[in-house]
């Protein structure tokens, strides 16, 4: 990167690498650049320094007043919340995959969670319609009132949960909804129980929220299911939220009614456990196995955070419900 300004009037010109459009004012500027109004003086990017901190670009610029000799240091850093974030493999393995498959070589990709299926021409044709018709403005935050009262007969009829459309929050993404849940109901030093293997992206999420995730270990032999006498020997009084995912993202393995129902038993026990169910992958489930919602089970409807939508399986990817 290099900086330079090319004004006689008061601006910072910041010079990307990338094209950018060109300056509309009254003073000439040099193609590329972006200009900043900044005070009486001219001033000029001076050096620019790069350097690697947790995965992240640790940059600070030096400014030079071209009317005056001394040198000012910009912090422009990120926060050490953001530096704490790992990158998510999942990203990391499907660009590795992507960038194989432009090469020629053939790769079956097990990265993304997506079906192998093109979305159901009825969807494709209802969503090519909707913007004919003009039904491209804002909704309500909480999402257009009609799809709230569809989610609420969904949830009804095929989950066995009730909810009212005021207590339903249409999003734009799974992830979205999980990260604000942790958000909205996690404090600085709170637990979140993860049972592994996991989804990648759970740990990270609380530690955005400045929660600790705690990791179960579940095996093999138990088809990565969760222990629930080891969950019971974990809980403390900062455990806030227990992440259970069923289907389970990446296993595929399926919590039965009475696996859960032991769980619910030890999670009534303690006052300030949650329950975030992600049931994002409800319909990609196979016989014998039967899909359960955890709000549905006796006195966990008021302890339950329901994550659901219908872009994955209906491979509406590109538009996340």
């Amino acid at each position: 990167m290099a900086a330079a300004s090319t004004s006689s009037s008061s601006r910072l010109a910041f010079r990307h690498h990338q094209q950018l459009a060109p300056y509309s004012g009254s003073h000439p500027q040099t193609p590329g650049s972006v200009s900043f109004l900044s005070g009486s003086h001219s001033f000029s990017f001076k050096s620019l320094e790069t350097t690697r901190r947790s995965q992240f670009s640790r940059i600070s610029v030096t400014v030079k007043a071209e009317s005056r000799s001394e040198e000012m240091q910009l912090d422009i850093s990120l926060s050490p919340r953001v530096n704490a974030v790992k990158p998510s493999k999942t990203v990391a393995i499907t660009d590795q995959a992507t960038a194989l498959a432009q090469a020629g070589v053939p790769v079956i990709r097990l990265a993304a969670g997506e079906p192998d299926f093109d979305t159901p021409a009825v969807i494709a044709e209802a969503g090519i319609k909707a913007i004919h018709e003009g039904y491209t403005r804002y909704t309500p935050n909480a999402g257009a009132l009609e799809l709230r009262v569809a989610i609420c007969q969904k949830l009804k009829e095929e989950n066995g949960i009730s909810y009212t459309p005021d207590q339903i929050l249409v999003s734009n993404g799974a992830k979205q909804c999980i990260y604000q849940a942790m958000l909205a109901v996690c404090s600085p030093g709170d637990e979140v129980i993860i049972p592994a293997p996991f989804w990648v992206s759970y740990p990270e999420m609380a530690r955005l929220a400045d929660a600790t995730p705690v990791i179960l270990p579940t095996s093999i032999s138990e088809n990565f299911l969760l222990d629930p006498k080891l969950l019971e020997s974990k809980l403390t009084g900062k455990s806030r939220l227990l992440i259970l995912c069923s289907p389970s993202n990446p296993t595929g393995s399926v919590y039965s009614k009475k696996l859960l129902e032991e769980i619910a038993r030890i999670v009534a026990k303690h006052p300030r456990l949650l329950v975030l169910s992600d049931e994002i992958y409800e319909h990609i489930i196979y016989a014998p196995a039967t899909h359960v919602s955890f709000a549905s089970l006796p006195g966990m409807w008021e302890r339950t955070l329901t994550v659901n939508g219908f872009s994955i399986c209906n491979v509406l990817i590109c538009l996340f419900l």
